[in-house]
């Protein structure tokens, strides 16, 4: 029986094609470490100074958190002091979504813009911008812009089927009225009375299961910032969501808006 003999001899334009590809190969990768390295965040010198009095391996009660975060400020304006918070919710189970209002004993030490739809359209009084249903399209054609020229939107609830052309805009933002949060309403004099007293609204991200929220700035006092923190803390346990597997607060951070973040004891 004769054996076939198959040539496996690789021919020479074969062989200049695989060398191609293997030094295309490697040019893709070193051009992708490149590029990974370009965009690793260089950090200031003030930025690395603070990590030396900071230090992220250790847990502090909120008291030595706050004078220490306080002792490495090194920006030129007034910091705020932010609250980020690990939670035990499933994010893809809606029932677990935190959202609620509170009122922070102190403020968080900046006014909040706010933008009123409903019947009246007389325009800008202070913080607040009045509107009618015509503004619904200047959220949709970006004449009015969240975070910019409001923050917080109160509806009343006749405008909120007309609203639900933004929704897509300010929805991801968490700027949709609520009722969870008293922003549907026809007394909305009531709602800003609260803003200025410093209510917030507290939710947790869309996709992930954390919460950030300003607590305050360092204008305030350390007591000050303390008890917005406890306050923030406890009103979390408070609005725990029903049927939870986890521990809602799971750990909680402070940082500064330029700083570095520590861990905070529960």
């Amino acid at each position: 029986m004769t054996q076939r003999i198959v040539d496996q001899t690789i021919k020479p334009e074969d062989l200049e094609k695989l060398e191609k590809k293997a030094q295309k190969a490697k040019e893709t990768k070193a051009k992708n470490k490149d590029k990974v390295q370009k965009t690793k965040k260089k950090r200031s010198a003030n930025y690395v100074a603070s990590k030396k009095i900071l230090d992220n391996s250790k847990v502090y009660s909120t008291k030595e958190a706050v004078k220490l975060i306080r002792k490495a400020l090194h920006a030129k304006f007034t910091e705020t002091l932010e609250c980020h918070v690990n939670l035990g919710i499933d994010t893809k189970n809606s029932d677990q979504r935190v959202r609620f209002t509170t009122s922070l004993p102190n403020g968080i030490g900046k006014s909040v813009k706010v933008l009123v739809i409903s019947a009246s359209d007389k325009g800008k009084d202070g913080n607040v911008l009045w509107r009618d249903v015509k503004s619904i399209d200047e959220i949709v054609f970006g004449k009015l812009k969240p975070e910019i020229d409001f923050n917080v939107i109160i509806a009343a609830p006749a405008m909120m089927k007309e609203l639900g052309k933004a929704a897509r805009f300010l929805g991801p933002k968490g700027l949709m009225p609520s009722p969870k949060t008293g922003t549907i309403t026809d007394k909305p004099e009531k709602v800003i009375e609260d803003l200025a007293k410093g209510q917030v609204e507290i939710k947790s991200q869309p996709s992930h299961a954390v919460l950030h929220q300003i607590v305050g700035n360092f204008s305030f006092t350390d007591e000050q910032l303390i008890e917005n923190v406890d306050h923030l803390l406890t009103e979390l346990q408070k609005n725990s969501p029903s049927k939870m597997k986890k521990k809602l607060v799971q750990r909680v951070f402070l940082t500064s808006s330029m700083g570095p973040s520590i861990r905070v004891a529960l």
